[in-house]
């Protein structure tokens, strides 16, 4: 009997901007998130949903977003967000919603299940997750213990070794974890903002993050740097009985040249 197995496409940290023609640090980010919109509707298995996992926008305009409802307009399948901290919630929220961007944060894939949850902290670059959001979170996981569970937020809930972007992660995380050690059935956690991979497991719950669709951030750092890696987006593949799969997938080359003596963006 064949398995019947959902694909994930994680998609995180695009940048753009009103005017398609803008670079930050070097990188056209319409361009490069064009290269990897490509890049997945290339690849021989097809995603049954993606998530967008945050800084959808650097200038958090109307237009931005716009480029991103008409980037996926043709899409036959649902694209779902969560915010980050250069991202417009209020913008989002009136600009995204339509057929393709579903506004539940809750998603139900045969035995998994998705919840998806808003670390943003207004006014700061660091995130946190607030006592509704936490609660949706305990409601989700009790509603169906049955499943297995991933959760999706925009801050690295874990440090990644940067020792610069580990002070601008989600500053309440030990409330998280404590929270997910009730639930034997959080099986994964989903996040972007650190422009990079990573992958670890903490108390028997597995973590991974995805590249940037633009600047990456060097890996193992004190300082902000950039890297020269090529952009990528994550492929995760849920199975039946729990076994979960996953790989980034990257374009062949750096699209744009970016500025090597960069402090910050």
């Amino acid at each position: 009997m064949i398995e019947k197995v959902a694909r994930i496409v994680q998609i995180s940290d695009m940048h753009l901007y009103a005017n398609k023609e803008s670079t930050l640090l070097g990188v056209n980010t319409y361009e490069s998130f064009s290269v990897i919109l490509n890049l997945v509707k290339s690849a021989t298995s097809p995603p049954d949903l993606i998530l967008l996992t945050g800084d959808l926008t650097q200038d958090h305009s109307e237009a931005s977003y716009q480029h991103v409802v008409d980037a996926f307009k043709t899409a036959s399948i649902p694209i779902y967000y969560v915010p980050g901290n250069h991202d417009d919630a209020k913008i989002m929220k009136r600009i995204l919603p339509c057929a393709i961007f579903p506004t539940s944060k809750h998603i139900i894939l045969d035995q998994w299940q998705l919840i998806l949850l808003d670390s943003q902290k207004p006014q700061a670059v660091e995130g946190y997750l607030n006592r509704s959001e936490l609660d949706f979170l305990e409601t989700c996981l009790q509603q169906h213990p049955e499943r297995h569970a991933i959760i999706v937020f925009h801050h690295q809930p874990i440090p990644v070794g940067a020792t610069w972007l580990d002070k601008l992660g989600l500053t309440n995380a030990e409330e998280l974890w404590a929270i997910l050690q009730r639930y034997s059935h959080v099986h994964t956690i989903l996040f972007g903002h650190v422009h990079q991979e990573h992958q670890g497991e903490k108390k028997g719950i597995k973590y991974f993050s995805t590249p940037s669709t633009c600047i990456q951030f060097k890996r193992n750092c004190v300082d902000f740097a950039l890297e020269e890696l090529p952009p990528g987006y994550r492929w995760v593949d849920l199975y039946p009985h729990g076994e979960l799969k996953t790989a980034v997938c990257r374009a062949a080359h750096y699209v744009g040249k970016f500025d090597g003596e960069a402090k910050g963006y």
